[in-house]
């Protein structure tokens, strides 16, 4: 079982992905990306994220996000750059966030309250993202470098900006813990969705591009493997359930995952980490009450989006 701190680092870095992640559904932010000719959603945020590593070949980009159908990114991605440069897309990511930040925090009565709340949370992890080895984590390092070049313009981008980064770091030690246990990336999408704490089952097959004949021999062979059981809703569509040796192998992954970053988070003793809960807590509850996370996409809260 997980250490206390072990459980406090998950804790805190799935608020951080919230942080990261809450702008993927704003209407705000689609109306950033369609001025660059992309469309709202799937287009304009798997342009945004990976505007960073460059002009790469699809199938890069399919190994980096890991959980993706490569098929659906291949199609899809060398005409998104027919429309918008990276570098144009770094910049437009970055007005994003910042008309994001504005209209989730810009008017509230207790903006004191959230900018300090914001500003202890940047200034506490600045020495675990200092301490990052980025060898062998292509996403987050290509990440890093461009937000080292924002300037951003208030505590809620800055916030975004280390959110971000710690959320790549995480997300890439992530995958090569799957790759570790033998999880492919299909497989480790239909875990989460079965575990019912991130993604609706249509929603994750999709945002990542599968074929109803690839979703469907995935969670055949899950099931057939014991990992998960089929159910319908209440619709009439497939509901996956995991299992408990489900459970244990997600565990397995995220023990592993655990070790990909515990080096960086060393440099904070316990007592720095508890306190990361609190204003991690109260920023991520604004999200949640400004439905980032709509029900219609989420399970619940997702503490694993993008």
């Amino acid at each position: 079982m997980e250490s206390q701190r072990t459980q406090s680092i998950r804790t805190v870095s799935a608020r951080l992905n919230s942080i990261h992640a809450a702008m993927y559904f704003s209407s705000t932010v689609g109306a950033v990306y369609a001025e660059h000719g992309l469309e709202p959603g799937v287009e304009g945020n798997l342009v945004a994220r990976t505007a960073p590593l460059g002009r790469v070949e699809p199938g890069v980009v399919s190994a980096a996000y890991y959980n993706y159908s490569p098929n659906f990114i291949a199609d899809l991605l060398p005409g998104l750059w027919e429309k918008v440069t990276p570098e144009e897309m770094v910049r437009a990511r970055f007005d994003a966030v910042a008309a994001y930040m504005h209209e989730l925090f810009g008017d509230r009565d207790d903006i004191a309250l959230l900018t300090e709340a914001a500003t202890q949370v940047t200034e506490t992890i600045e020495p675990v993202l200092a301490a990052m080895d980025f060898a062998g984590r292509t996403l987050a390092a290509a990440t890093a470098d461009t937000i080292g070049r924002h300037r951003p313009n208030t505590a809620f981008e800055k916030l975004w900006d280390s959110a971000t980064i710690a959320r790549e770091f995480r997300g890439d030690g992530h995958v090569a813990s799957l790759v570790t246990a033998g999880v492919p990336g299909i497989d480790a999408l239909m875990l989460d969705v079965a575990a019912g704490t991130g993604f609706r089952p249509r929603a994750a097959q999709k945002t990542r591009g599968y074929t109803d004949e690839e979703w469907q021999t995935a969670q055949s062979g899950l099931a057939e493997a014991g990992l998960i059981t089929v159910d319908k809703d209440e619709r009439g569509f497939d509901l996956p359930a995991i299992t408990e040796a489900g459970r244990e192998l997600k565990e397995q992954v995220e023990l592993l995952t655990d070790g990909t970053v515990a080096a960086a988070w060393s440099v904070l003793d316990d007592e720095h980490i508890e306190y990361l809960l609190s204003p991690t807590r109260t920023l991520v509850k604004v999200i949640a009450q400004s439905g980032a996370f709509p029900t219609s996409v989420f399970a619940q809260p997702a503490k694993k989006a993008g």
